[in-house]
């Protein structure tokens, strides 16, 4: 069974509105100790507001924090995914899109959750106790389904079980490109973290 987002996710979000200050989103940061706050307007998820948006957008400008507007500095369109998503495309996606906090929505929109390379590099030491364990395997294949490859290879012959093993090397495919994403975030995370 696949790990999915709401395994991870962060559950006490912690949101403001469009329409407050940024001093207001600074003062909630600070009080909740968090480095972003999912902008609402209406209920809905429209945006988000991190540290690093306050320093280039209102620090840098020396802008009033009291009369610049969230919506104002906010990163928007927001990137995010449903709690039922599988982490691996939750990783995926936060590269694509150069993030590190993905909000998580339900079916109406509504934020839920958030997930963070921080709370997915904590399950770094489990994900390597895994791929260490796939790296161990020296032998995916059975003596029988090596030789059914190397009969279908060398003489185009197809045994009963010749549908069944198509399937098993399809996954193994998909198992090689899941260590690859892994080992590509692992190293990414020692980096960054």
């Amino acid at each position: 069974m696949a790990l999915k987002v709401e395994d991870l996710m962060v559950k006490n979000l912690i949101t403001i509105e469009s329409d407050s200050s940024v001093k207001q989103a600074a003062e909630s940061m600070n009080k909740y100790e968090i480095g972003c706050l999912i902008v609402c307007k209406k209920g809905d998820a429209v945006g988000i507001v991190t540290e690093r948006d306050l320093l280039k957008r209102v620090v840098a400008k020396a802008k009033d924090v009291k009369t610049t507007r969230v919506e104002e500095i906010m990163s928007s369109p927001l990137t995010t995914v449903k709690p039922a998503t599988e982490v691996e495309e939750a990783v995926k996606l936060m590269f694509q899109t150069k993030i590190k906090k993905l909000p998580v929505i339900d079916d109406r929109k509504h934020p839920i959750g958030l997930v963070t390379s921080t709370d997915i590099a904590r399950f770094q030491p489990y994900l390597m106790k895994i791929v260490k364990q796939l790296n161990a395997r020296t032998h995916l294949l059975t003596e029988t389904e090596r030789q059914s490859i190397k009969n279908y290879l060398e003489k185009g012959e197809e045994n009963d079980d010749f549908e069944t093993l198509v399937n098993r090397c399809r996954k193994m495919q998909t198992l090689r490109e899941d260590l690859d994403l892994i080992n590509r975030f692992l190293a990414k995370t020692n980096l960054e973290i």
